[in-house]
């Protein structure tokens, strides 16, 4: 069986993985996008990893620091830089989060999990409460990321995940997963083009 402290390790890593992954062969152009709403990629990205250093910092900090107090890449800004440099930095800022919960965690044992620990609103909750909002809070971001992306990039869903959007079509914006040979995809293109064209009554 699992500790606490595994569990809590195994649920925050699977957040990052899920934040990581998104952004890792992103470029700097699609960074920049927010698919005309408000919230560019990287600037999701800044809030995302922002607030796990702040929340890291009220869990462990004998001196907590709020966001402004933040080690933010070249420094707490108004404005970000548009280059491919301030986008790695920005990446690299987010590894350096997890690795700061990923070791703080790792040296504890079960009985700390259920300690109360302060979090940046002034509320105190026990710190496997605060490792799973952490968590959630990645994950939730990774999920808008992982949209503006699909709207930037003009990508439905992967063959096979039957999720057609039955008035919009998906035709020529599916997904190949790594798994399907590229004849298969074509059939599965093929067959989502003459379904198309029954349920918009051209068949």
């Amino acid at each position: 069986m699992r500790t606490r402290a595994e569990l809590a390790l195994a649920l925050l890593q699977h957040a990052h993985t899920i934040l990581s992954s998104n952004v890792q062969n992103v470029t700097l152009d699609e960074a920049l996008q927010s698919a005309g709403g408000y919230r560019s990629i990287i600037g999701v990205l800044k809030h995302a990893t922002g607030w796990s250093h702040v929340y890291h910092s009220y869990a462990f900090d004998a001196a907590p620091r709020h966001w402004a107090q933040q080690d933010f890449p070249r420094g707490h800004r108004d404005t970000i830089e548009l280059t491919q440099a301030y986008l790695d930095d920005v990446r690299a800022w987010s590894e350096q989060a997890w690795e700061k919960w990923r070791d703080s965690l790792s040296a504890l044992d079960d009985a700390a999990f259920d300690e109360p620990r302060p979090l940046h609103w002034g509320e105190r909750r026990p710190l496997f409460d605060i490792a799973v909002f952490e968590a959630t809070h990645c994950t939730y971001h990774a999920g808008e990321i992982n949209a503006i992306l699909a709207t930037v990039r003009g990508e439905a869903w992967e063959y096979t995940e039957e999720v057609e959007e039955n008035h919009i079509s998906t035709v020529g914006h599916r997904l190949r997963p790594a798994w399907m040979t590229p004849e298969q995809a074509a059939s599965f293109e093929a067959y989502l083009a003459e379904r198309d064209r029954q349920l918009r009554g051209l068949g």
